[in-house]
Order: C-alpha cells, then sequence, then structure tokens
C-alpha cells in the first residue's frame, strides 16, 4: 500500500482552512481525562486565591510548616 492509498482529502469546506490531526480514540479518552483534572485543579486554585484575597483564607505559621512536610 503506497502513500496515495493512504491518504484521505477533507474539504476545506469542513475544517474552515484549519489543519486536524488524527489521533486513536484512546489517546482522546486520556487527553480529555487529563484536560477535565487539570480543569477541576485550575478551578480549586483560582477559588483559592480568590478566597485569600478576599481574607476567607488564612496563612498561618502552622499551614505553612504543613506545606513544607509535603
Amino acid at each position: 500500500m503506497n502513500l496515495k492509498e493512504k491518504t484521505i482529502i477533507i474539504p476545506k469546506q469542513l475544517t474552515h482552512g484549519e489543519e486536524l490531526i488524527v489521533i486513536t480514540r484512546n489517546e482522546y479518552e486520556q487527553l480529555k481525562k487529563h484536560f477535565l483534572e487539570l480543569s477541576d485543579a485550575i478551578a480549586k486554585i483560582q477559588k483559592g486565591e480568590k478566597e485569600l484575597r478576599t481574607g476567607k483564607t488564612k496563612i498561618t505559621h502552622h499551614s505553612l510548616n504543613e506545606i513544607e512536610r509535603k
């Protein structure tokens, strides 16, 4: 099988001129899971930063020691 037999042409109307990347379903599922985990972590960090700015969270010497132990 040569390269021409493996080539699939996707009309520009479908891609709006953008390049496409093809990955396996397994890779897609892993990337999706990783993205969701990162999105959740970022949301929690942003919430914590907001609470810290508004004074709802206090950092004490004890809490800093806990961070250093981990």
